[in-house]
């Protein structure tokens, strides 16, 4: 039983002991028992190299050198020895120096490292990275002869520039165009906006006279003539119009040229104004002179001649229109005076803005007017009119002024419809009655003239009385154009009555002895009757019961309001 244990035990050691010496890497025990596995991991990773691994492998000797010691064949220098391969090299650097090398690897992973440098990479080779190119052999001296090859050097050169360059540049030269183009059109834009809002503050403060052309109601023909020199010119040229923002007479009109108060271009200019305004055809004559239409830096002007014997009137004119804060969009624009000699004459020049369409006399003669027009018309003459009777308080301040000749030939009509009052040389302020400067008090034309002028029974201390009398006036003003707006033939008021040229005791037997007044429209339109009640009450013998301007105002705008005819802006005010 014993000898059989024993067997047995035998027989299970020399299993276990051919087991053991049957496994390879059992034989590397460490002292503390457990295997080495770096041999087999090397294994795994390179199953290749397995079989030859399980082999003693043979050593060799090799050619041995480094650069640039390392030519062609026959430079080798030294040898090295117990070498598992041999290898030669060719390298070329980054900046094209070429350099050779041969040598030898002891160790399989240097081997292994060495060998497999050459080979291609994955992806592309960058431009200026160096080139290498190394052949392994096994065999003694086996690193002999030529080196390896390398790529040509040209393709370590900067590659050109692709051929589609040309849209690059033209993309770009593009992009620059567009954005000056863009800019371009910026500036222009923001300089005509500009220009448009001086423009608009121009003509909110001059009247809508500052440009001629803009909002002509009447057609063009009646502006050609004037402008063009198609009709009664002297030289036979004429002027051309010149659109706003490009004469220099508007220039000074809106810009900062002016003496600031509003009245007219300062007194330096003024001297010397009557050397640059060019005469060009004689437009009307009174009995203070002759008003000629005249050239001023390529702008048509109005030139009022006065003789020498009025000079008064030159002076009181010139001073009414020099007043601050005189502007205004129905008052004619006034631009400057001046002394010059003409045929060994002296001559008195006040100059002021041209207005084509002349008198509103004249424009009614020629002209059949709806009530929208007549609203028009009454309405601006008597904004003008209010203007003047107010005063205005504060450190420059605007005195009242009484007109005393507001007639139809006094009152001049824009190129939109509106009317401007003109002729200032019997005007007064104030100050002129209180310091007795009136030297004839009972001065104008007769045909306007109120009863109490006529019958000397005003108070010619009292300027209030001045006013009263313009309001008369102006309830003749308001029924010659009301006349013309019912279709019928244009007759100066009282025509009936009194001979053309009327005198001093003609008018006073009519007007107070009589109490005749021109017969108001027969029109029943409401807009009408309204206007024939105006009339009465401005033209009342009493004049503490005229109504005063602000009061005739309001009285056209409630009748405006009430006619569909009549066209209303925004601001509730008759558009023209």
């Amino acid at each position: 039983m014993a000898d059989s244990v024993i067997v047995r035990y035998l027989f299970t050691f020399l299993l276990i002991n051919a087991c053991y010496a049957g496994l390879p890497g059992l034989d590397n025990l460490d002292q503390d028992g457990s295997p080495s596995t770096q041999s087999d991991n090397h294994l795994r990773d390179d199953p290749f190299s397995i079989e030859k691994m399980m082999v003693q492998h043979p050593r060799y000797k090799c050619h041995q050198c480094e650069p640039p010691d390392c030519g062609s064949e026959g430079d080798s220098i030294g040898v090295c020895g117990d070498a598992l391969y041999c290898y030669k090299s060719s390298v070329r650097a980054s900046d094209g120096t070429l350099r050779h090398s041969r040598g030898c690897s002891t160790r399989r992973d240097h081997a292994q490292f060495t060998c497999r440098t050459n080979q291609p990479p994955l992806g592309l080779r960058k431009r200026h990275a160096g080139q290498l190119n190394i052949t392994c052999c096994q065999g003694d001296m086996c690193n002999d002869g030529s080196f390896p090859d390398l790529p040509p050097a040209a393709d370590t050169a900067i590659e050109p520039l692709p051929s589609n360059t040309w849209k690059l540049w033209a993309s770009v030269i593009a992009s620059v165009f567009i954005v000056s183009a863009i800019g371009a059109m910026a500036i222009f834009v923001l300089r005509r906006s500009h220009r448009l809002r001086v423009s608009r503050a121009a003509l909110h403060k001059l009247g809508p006279d500052s440009n001629y052309f803009s909002s002509n109601i009447y057609g063009p023909h009646v502006t050609s003539a004037c402008y063009e020199g198609l009709e009664g010119s002297q030289n036979g040229g004429g002027l051309k119009a010149v659109a706003a923002g490009d004469s220099t007479l508007r220039e000074y009109l809106e810009c900062s040229v002016t003496s600031g108060s509003g009245s007219g271009l300062p007194l330096m200019v003024q001297r010397t104004l009557a050397k640059q305004v060019t005469l060009i055809e004689c437009v009307g004559k009174g009995r203070y002179g002759e008003v000629w239409r005249g050239s001023w830096c390529a702008d048509s002007v109005a030139v009022k001649i006065f003789f020498s014997r009025d000079e008064a009137s030159w002076r009181r004119e010139t001073e009414v229109y020099s007043t601050v804060l005189l502007r205004h969009d129905n008052i004619l624009a006034y631009i400057g005076s001046d002394m010059t000699s003409r045929n060994s004459c002296t001559q008195l020049w006040l100059i002021t803005h041209f207005h084509p369409l002349g008198s509103l006399y004249e424009h009614l003669n020629r002209t059949t007017l709806t009530r929208h027009q007549m609203m028009v018309i009454c309405l601006s003459t008597v904004n003008g009119l209010l203007h003047l009777h107010t005063d205005i308080h504060g450190t420059q301040g605007k005195p009242a002024i009484a007109h005393r000749d507001i007639k139809s030939k006094n009152i001049l009509v824009k190129v939109n419809g509106e009317c401007c009052i003109a002729d200032f040389g019997l005007a007064v302020t104030r100050q002129h009655v209180q310091d007795q400067q009136l030297h004839n008090p009972r001065q104008g034309t007769k045909r306007y003239m109120s009863p109490e002028m006529l019958e000397q029974t005003m108070n010619l201390q009292c300027f209030d009385a001045y006013r009263k009398c313009d309001l008369y006036a102006l309830a003749l003003v308001l029924w010659e154009v009301c006349r013309a707006a019912n279709g019928r033939e244009y007759r100066p008021p009282f025509h009936e009555l009194v001979p053309q040229d009327p005198s001093f005791d003609d008018m006073r037997k009519v007007v107070c002895i009589d109490g005749a007044r021109p017969a108001p429209p027969t029109d029943t339109h409401p807009t009408m009757v309204g206007m024939a009640n105006l009339m009465r009450e401005c033209w009342h013998q009493n004049p503490s019961v005229r109504l005063p301007a602000l009061r005739i105002k309001k009285t056209l705008l409630k009748l405006a309001t009430n006619d569909n005819s009549i066209h209303l802006n925004e601001d509730n005010e008759v558009s023209v």
